[in-house]
């Protein structure tokens, strides 16, 4: 049945191309009052509609809804109590129109189309505005104002290139570079099967993007081969995981290396595949299985602990340093404001997402109800702020004591240095994005990518392989290792000496015990003979 639906969705949709002819206007007929784009001629409200309902079709290929005689987008499957091959009307004006077509959209989704219909009805009103120009109406050699679905291209001088910036709807689009559209010597704009083509193969970014993500997968996977040996060195040393600070550090690196393995698995199953696979039909973005959305959760709950972590450390040095004498003695409140409060609020943000914008793997935006996530980590983060600028100022205190003593400037700019990894102060330089159409965003996504991501692999060097404590109880146990290397060759080796002197001690015995028992035989003839006599009686009787 379902076989029967596509193939009868298809079947309009082709037929709705084979109308063109007969609902489009003449060219050489009436050029007053219309507006091409490459399907054809239209009046302004038709070709508002149109270009609405290939809109929908240019920026979300395989959706619920196809184009259909020109104003009208046909629905393919069953949707919210529509069957298939029920038609909307593509009218983003319209509030009822509007609503069912973005109905099988997200909200950003649902903008961006809108955004697209808009620029389709100025460039109708772009191309009016010339024919009424006397100017440009004498010009009939150059290629006329033209919509092709994404942008909308002045009058083209034969035999050059248009170039226009690349649009910000267009997905993986760098807005700062340019499309091409070439305008033939005959005055008419390069077609490609048939229909008007423009070459937006500049604005795409799939390399960049790549690259980005590759920079991204390294620093992760680095922080995970630093992060996991620090663990096991924590928990095995019992003189290390009593002490309080390094409980700590034991759950803030628990989270980061939680939090950068479901991201590279994100990474690896999920953003490589949106970028590499030509069928959009066929990733994981587009198919929206349970499994995506898990570790959509996941990622999204464990980056929300490394914030929640990074405040109880920055939480638990402040309360030690401020308040010597009566440090912490439980943790049980830090174990659950670092593990449960994300999960109170992460949860609430998973029961909006699923009610409001359930698809595409929860990757579009919430709009502002993405501040039920953004909210509480920016909080983490100020207060971490302000926890170092405190232990600063009481450092500094400590410093006007001995002003005489250089060791204590170095100590302080040595520790300012050293928490700022643990506090998470860098990414405080990441709060803000700069624009995509900005010449230098892509540089600074990336070092953004290195500052977010490298965080684990720092705080893992800084207190672990270059904390004294560690490296004490590591040389301890290398010491006790080639100790016992050593206590067991020697022993192996005594063992060896005293075998070979025993065994030769009892071969000189039995040696020394044969020549004994030989020697009575030695001195007289007669003895010979009675020896050789009981030899031969002896040999008789075996």
């Amino acid at each position: 049945m379902v076989n029967l639906h596509a193939i009868i969705c298809n079947g309009l949709f082709w037929a709705s191309m084979c109308v063109h002819a007969y609902t489009s206007v003449d060219t050489s007929n009436n050029t007053s009052d219309t507006c091409s784009w490459r399907w054809g001629i239209f009046t302004p409200d038709d070709f508002y509609l149109n270009s609405c309902s290939w809109c929908y079709f240019y920026l979300f290929p395989g959706k619920n809804l196809y184009p259909f005689r020109d104003k009208y987008l046909l629905l393919r499957v069953n949707h919210s109590g529509w069957s298939p091959g029920n038609t909307f009307l593509a009218d983003a004006n319209n509030a009822t129109s509007r609503g069912l077509v973005c109905s099988t959209l997200t909200e950003d989704q649902c903008n961006v189309w809108t955004m697209c219909c808009n620029d389709g009805r100025k460039c109708c009103a772009r191309q009016l505005e010339k024919q009424r120009d006397a100017t440009y109406t004498n010009v009939t050699t150059s290629c006329g104002v033209t919509w092709d679905g994404y942008l909308c291209w002045d009058g083209g001088t034969p035999g050059t290139n248009s170039y226009l910036s690349c649009p910000s709807y267009l997905k993986y689009s760098v807005p700062t570079r340019q499309a091409v559209k070439s305008c033939l010597s005959n005055g008419t704009w390069y077609k490609k099967t048939g229909q008007e083509w423009s070459d937006y193969t500049p604005c795409l970014s799939y390399e960049e993007s790549k690259v980005t993500l590759y920079i991204s997968l390294g620093c992760r996977v680095g922080s995970l081969i630093c992060l996991i040996p620090s663990l096991a060195i924590f928990i095995s040393y019992k003189s290390l995981r009593r002490q309080h600070r390094i409980r700590l550090h034991i759950n803030f690196f628990t989270s980061f290396v939680c939090s950068n393995t479901i991201n590279v698995l994100w990474d690896v199953l999920v953003t490589h595949d949106r970028l590499t696979n030509p069928v959009v039909t066929d990733t994981l973005i587009y198919k929206d299985l349970v499994l995506c959305k898990v570790m959509a959760f996941l990622k999204m709950y464990f980056q929300c602990t490394n914030y929640t972590w990074m405040f109880c450390e920055g939480l638990y040095l402040y309360r030690l340093i401020a308040n010597a004498f009566s440090p912490p003695k439980k943790l049980i409140l830090v174990y659950l404001s670092g593990w449960g409060v994300p999960a109170s609020y992460c949860l609430a943000y998973a029961i909006v997402r699923v009610v409001q914008a359930n698809g595409s793997c929860w990757l579009t935006s919430l709009g502002h109800q993405e501040w039920i996530l953004y909210a509480p980590n920016l909080a983490c983060l100020v207060l971490n702020i302000f926890f170092l600028c405190s232990i600063l100022r009481i450092l500094l205190t400590q410093l006007q004591t001995h002003p005489n003593e250089p060791s204590n400037f170095r100590r302080a700019l040595k520790a300012t240095f050293v928490l700022i990894p643990l506090f998470g102060i860098q990414l405080a330089f990441t709060v803000y994005r700069i624009p995509p159409e900005v010449s230098w965003s892509v540089h600074y996504e990336r070092v953004t990518e290195v500052m977010t991501h490298s965080q684990g692999l720092f705080v893992a060097l800084v207190f672990c392989f270059f904390n004294g404590e560690v490296a004490t109880q590591l040389k301890r146990t290398c010491h006790r290792v080639l100790e016992d290397k050593i206590t067991s060759g020697s022993h192996k080796m005594n063992t060896t000496i005293s075998l070979n002197f025993n065994h030769s001690v009892t071969q000189r015995s039995s040696v020394q015990s044969r020549r004994n028992s030989l020697e009575p035989c030695l001195p007289q003839a007669t003895a010979k003979s009675k020896c050789k006599s009981d030899t031969t009686a002896h040999s008789q009787l075996l």
